[in-house]
């Protein structure tokens, strides 16, 4: 553009781009090579970009937060999709976080609203590098688990100090359904008035109060963890054996039961 003779090289100029973050041009070259800084509290530089992207509003900041309103892509070496453009294990189990905290309440109504992400890994650049030094080798048909109640069965919050990856054969184990009876798992009020209490397909016996029933349906489940655990002792890290063969089932950890009481 031609302006009292002089040619305009739109340095200095602002925009906002598509999430709502200011941009400024601060080197041009020419309308297909220039240099933008976004002015918010990282002033990433975004290089060799073209005008018409930046009026706009098309230059994507890496730290705009596009999943749920608080996920942000970061700067780093670590990549969203593999070659084939799928998914790469970290951006999966990031992704899957972000969804259950804040995202998709339909599907994840135990988590979203009451479980947070630490802000450290809001930052998935910051997540994937906590990710890829905590895998291992697992059999083929299987994949790992981000886990953060393991260790602090109480937790809400995902967070290193928190979180370990497990096999899904072993993360099964601690699932804890939702049911209405009104009673941690694998205990049921018999008409008798007694407790019944069952791990899996296997009968425990009746009992006359609750707490001796869930003693024994505890002490069912820890042995079943011991023994998957040892299966898998070979495979996973020492740390994540030690803590499934020290863990501890009890009833004030029964997500079900404490919000009926």
């Amino acid at each position: 553009m031609i302006i009292l003779g002089k040619i305009t090289n739109h340095l200095g100029e602002t925009n906002v781009n598509t999430k709502g973050t200011m941009m400024k041009i601060i080197n041009y070259r020419s309308n297909e090579d220039i240099d933008i800084e976004f002015l918010d509290d990282h002033h990433f530089i975004k290089e060799h970009q073209t005008y018409s992207n930046f009026k706009s509003g098309q230059v994507k900041n890496p730290y705009d937060k596009t999943m749920g309103g608080v996920g942000y892509i970061g700067v780093g070496k670590y990549k969203l999709h593999n070659e084939d453009l799928s998914n790469t294990p970290a951006y999966d189990a990031w992704t899957t976080m972000l969804m259950r905290c804040y995202i998709r309440k339909d599907k994840s109504p135990t988590y979203y609203g009451d479980v947070t992400v630490c802000d450290e890994w809001l930052c998935y650049q910051n997540f994937a590098e906590w990710y890829y030094s905590h895998t291992y080798p697992i059999p083929e048909n299987e994949r790992l688990h981000l886990d953060k109640d393991i260790k602090h069965p109480k937790c809400n919050e995902y967070a290193p100090k928190n979180c370990m990856l497990v096999p899904q054969r072993i993360n099964m184990l601690f699932s804890n359904k939702m049911n209405k009876r009104g009673l941690p798992n694998g205990i049921y009020l018999m008409k008798s008035g007694k407790y019944f209490a069952q791990y899996n397909d296997k009968k425990l016996g009746k009992y006359p109060t609750l707490e001796e029933a869930y003693s024994v349906y505890a002490n069912a489940k820890e042995n079943k963890i011991k023994e998957v655990a040892d299966e898998y002792k070979e495979i996973i890290p020492s740390d994540v054996y030690d803590t499934l063969v020290n863990y501890k089932v009890l009833i004030e950890n029964d997500k079900n039961y404490q919000c009926n009481k």
